[in-house]
């Protein structure tokens, strides 16, 4: 994928991506011993997220991560082609959430979420969604660096805007701690008021 082809994330967009990213983190902290979330389904996660937002810095670390975890080279290669045919069939619904969810700029389909709560539970969905909104984060700074590169080597790509090249990875460095930090603090709170649990909730209500 080009330049010209990737995603180019907006100020406006990284702010809340990077708050949600954060809360996401500490909750997946708060999980950890739990292991509700396998090693293998969180990385074939965020290789189709960053499939579709066309991160080649993110492509390359979770390659890998992946690798070093026990994934095959042809599975992963695969999932950076946009192919699920290898994923677990078991893990299907959840990468193809996770792509869905990237496909729509991270607007939760309430629906689509409320299967993935009737198919793996409440705590499962949301580490889900939490690993899809940490990805998304690290697409978005990576691609913005990919993009600063190119301008500071006198390559500008048409459409991105230097201000956002700058100021998204900075940004995301004083952003990012201080929401991991909030959302130790404040778990019980956030996990009740943060958009995708009243979107299934609500949703709910209306059915």
């Amino acid at each position: 994928m080009s330049f010209d082809q990737k995603r180019k994330f907006s100020l406006k967009e990284h702010v809340p991506i990077t708050w949600r990213a954060g809360l996401a983190f500490a909750y997946l902290k708060a999980l950890k011993r739990k292991k509700v979330m396998n090693f293998k389904l969180k990385e074939r996660i965020m290789l189709a997220i960053t499939e579709v937002n066309g991160c080649v810095l993110c492509s390359y670390v979770h390659t890998k991560l992946a690798l070093s975890g026990g994934m095959s080279d042809l599975e992963i290669k695969t999932l950076l082609e946009g192919e699920l045919k290898l994923v677990p069939a078991e893990e299907s619904l959840a990468v193809l959430f996770a792509k869905d969810y990237a496909f729509n700029h991270e607007t939760l389909d309430p629906i689509y979420y409320r299967k993935i709560i009737d198919r793996y539970g409440i705590e499962k969905a949301k580490a889900i969604l939490s690993v899809s909104e940490v990805i998304t984060m690290t697409n978005s700074m990576g691609i913005s660096l990919g993009l600063l590169k190119q301008t500071l080597t006198f390559k500008h790509v048409k459409g991105s805007q230097i201000y956002n090249e700058i100021l998204i990875p900075i940004l995301t460095m004083l952003l990012f701690p201080i929401s991991v930090i909030a959302g130790l603090f404040v778990l019980p709170f956030t996990l009740r008021n943060n958009h995708y649990y009243k979107a299934y909730h609500n949703q709910k209500e209306a059915i």
